[in-house]
């Protein structure tokens, strides 16, 4: 069984000061975290191949994850343009992706560690991929008809991150993925929450 875990709070303290220094502050995490996920990926492919599993599918899924991330926070950019909090926003996006992925590597590396190969897929709840369907319709007719086609791009490029991951990882992936979409789609939204 894929063991479960918790996505880390996002830091508020870097929204304090002048944009430009929330800008710098969140660009330092942002890089603090892509060595964390680049330190994950590297334990995540030692111990495929300690195993014998064909790191292939692995390699697929980072980059239908490095599309998801960039597809959605060029959305989040879109949204807040031509303010000047966009290029934070995005990089906060980058910032939260990239924590959230480290966090299911490491819990995927655990996972392989103890069990030595990977998870049969767990069943499915229909709930989750529901209230998913809910937040994300909500969204949509939140936004302007020009920022459709890039939420909906981001949503496409999510759902293929999605189906590749989870067949590396197995176990209760499909949800917990589609909660922390859930997650995503509501770190994005800058004002009073509608969902």
């Amino acid at each position: 069984m894929f063991p479960a875990f918790v996505l880390v709070a996002t830091v508020e303290q870097c929204n304090t000061g002048t944009t430009y220094d929330m800008r710098t502050c969140w660009s330092k995490r942002a890089d603090t975290a892509s060595e964390a996920l680049d330190a994950a990926q590297q334990r995540v492919a030692a111990e495929l191949q300690k195993l014998h599993i064909d790191p292939k599918p692995f390699a697929a899924a980072t980059a239908a994850w490095r599309s998801a991330r960039d597809e959605t926070c060029a959305f989040e950019y879109r949204q807040y343009l031509p303010g000047t909090i966009a290029p934070q926003l995005q990089t906060e996006c980058g910032f939260r992706m990239t924590q959230a992925r480290a966090q299911r590597l490491e819990a995927l590396t655990e996972s392989l560690r103890d069990h030595g190969a990977v998870a049969a897929q767990a069943p499915i709840s229909t709930d989750v991929d529901t209230e998913l369907s809910r937040v994300y319709g909500l969204y949509r007719t939140r936004i302007t008809p020009e920022l459709r086609a890039p939420l909906e791009a981001s949503q496409r490029a999510w759902l293929v991150y999605r189906k590749k991951e989870c067949a590396v990882e197995g176990g209760s992936c499909i949800a917990e993925l589609a909660r922390e979409r859930v997650t995503e789609l509501e770190d994005s939204w800058v004002g009073e929450a509608f969902w």
